[in-house]
């Protein structure tokens, strides 16, 4: 990803100011944690130094889409709007069988 300072610090901000309104303090802390951000609250927001915030942000996309399907694409509409790529993890969609479906394959 081939972004500059301002524009990550654009997409993080609103990122984690969505997730803080819709998640909730505790679960926007911990999606911060697991990416290498230190979000703290109030809405405040430490981003890595230049070498780490593309691996940051990497990581920010990918645990913040893990919450749910309008997480994900909010994340992947943000990446748009801001020329950023998209993780490989994103791209894929994970088909989910039925119960009635699991239940037949496992029979056979």
């Amino acid at each position: 990803m081939e972004i500059n300072h301002q524009q990550a610090a654009e997409f993080a901000q609103l990122l984690i100011m969505r997730g803080l309104g819709l998640y909730g303090d505790k679960k926007m802390a911990k999606i911060c944690d697991d990416s290498g951000m230190d979000c703290r609250v109030g809405s405040s927001y430490e981003l890595p130094d230049n070498e780490n915030i593309e691996d940051s942000l990497k990581k920010l996309m990918i645990n913040y889409s893990k919450f749910n399907l309008p997480a994900k694409m909010t994340v992947l509409v943000l990446a748009k709007k801001y020329g950023m790529l998209i993780p490989e993890e994103l791209k894929s969609s994970k088909k989910k069988k039925s119960k009635y479906r699991q239940k037949l394959e496992f029979k056979s």
